[in-house]
Parts: C-alpha cells; sequence; structure tokens
C-alpha cells in the first residue's frame, strides 16, 4: 500500500471512529476510504489493529516534537502541549474518549490497547524525556510519573470535561491558553539555580 494510500486510510478510519464509535464495520471504513473491504483486511487483520493504528497515528506529532534535539526546552514543551490539546482536544480525539469509556466494561481489552498505545503511551515518553531534563539539570522533577500527570492533567482538566458534557465547543492547541500553562509548569519544575 502507498504512504498515501495509508493515510487515506487512517483518516478515514478516524472519522468513522468519530461518527459511529468503536462499532462501526469495517465495510462502511472502506467506503469512506474508497478502497475495497478486503483492502483493509491486507493491511489490518481486524478493526482493533486499525483502531491501535489510529491511536498511534493521533500521537506522532507529539512524540516527533519530544524527539526533536532543535528546540529549546520551553519551545518544545510549548510545540507539545499544542500537538498534545490539538489530538485530545479535539472532536475526534473527544469522541474516541467518550467511545472508549462507554465501551470499556464490554471491551476491557481494547479499552486498555487504547490506554496504552495511545496516551499511556505518550505518557511514557514523556517521563523519559522529563528525566532527561531532570538529568541534564534543565528541570528540577525526581518524580517524572508525577510531573508528566501534572502537564497532562493541566493541558485537558476541567476544559474536557466540558467538552465531554457537550456544554463547550471544540477547542485545538490555542497558544493563548497554552502559554500560562507551559510557564505554571516550568517555573514548578524549575531548577533553584533557573528562572523560566
Amino acid at each position: 500500500m502507498s504512504i498515501d494510500k495509508y493515510a487515506q486510510i487512517i483518516l478515514a478510519a478516524k472519522v468513522a471512529f468519530e461518527d459511529k464509535g468503536y462499532r462501526v464495520s469495517m465495510a462502511d471504513i472502506a467506503r469512506r476510504a474508497g478502497v475495497a473491504k478486503q483492502t483493509l483486511y491486507n493491511y489490518f487483520d481486524n478493526k482493533e489493529a486499525l483502531f491501535a493504528a489510529v491511536i498511534v497515528d493521533c500521537g506522532a506529532e507529539a512524540h516527533a516534537i519530544l524527539d526533536d534535539a532543535t528546540l529549546a526546552l520551553p519551545d518544545k514543551l510549548s510545540a507539545f502541549a499544542q500537538a498534545f490539546r490539538r489530538v485530545s482536544m479535539s472532536a475526534q480525539g473527544i469522541a474516541g474518549y467518550r467511545a472508549m469509556t462507554a465501551e470499556a466494561h464490554q471491551f476491557p481489552e481494547l479499552a486498555a490497547s487504547f490506554y496504552h498505545q495511545g496516551v499511556g503511551f505518550l505518557h511514557q515518553h514523556t517521563q523519559r524525556w522529563l528525566a532527561e531534563m531532570n538529568a541534564t539539570g534543565q528541570l528540577h522533577c525526581p518524580d517524572t510519573a508525577l510531573a508528566a500527570d501534572m502537564l497532562f492533567s493541566m493541558l485537558t482538566g476541567f476544559e474536557r470535561s466540558r467538552l465531554l458534557l457537550g456544554v463547550a465547543h471544540e477547542c485545538d492547541g490555542d497558544a493563548s491558553r497554552v502559554a500560562p500553562i507551559v510557564h505554571a509548569f516550568l517555573k514548578a519544575f524549575a531548577p533553584e539555580t533557573h528562572s523560566f
């Protein structure tokens, strides 16, 4: 499959999962992607594998930012925060979260996969990056799990609750909201000899 065809399928699957949740059929996804149903099965053994690929694709930008050695710490954290919010606070991100919350009791393995391949994997990646920042003295956060928890919570928090309950409109990675969050995080974990 060409890269373009793969991207076409992933995009169609994102929209399909947003519209109908996990119960959407592979036939529906194939129709939306403009490919034969067999094409999906040539590259994804089942709907769970396709769903996992969608999750991985959603987090790709945030992972790439953490790995970008050319960005200074404040710039990297700001870019990461905006990318994280663009995915988690988008209509698709909220729909996916709703779908998995609703299906978790019936499909616990799927819910676990959604977590471990999505935000759980990104959380681990963030912890590794924070450990590097701690080791090089750029941040002081010996408890990287707690620091990552705080960052993720600050970036979603109560705002996501409003989105989940439908009392707020879709938001994105807007810099005006990200800037004070990044500033507060950097200040909270600044080494004693440095001030952001």
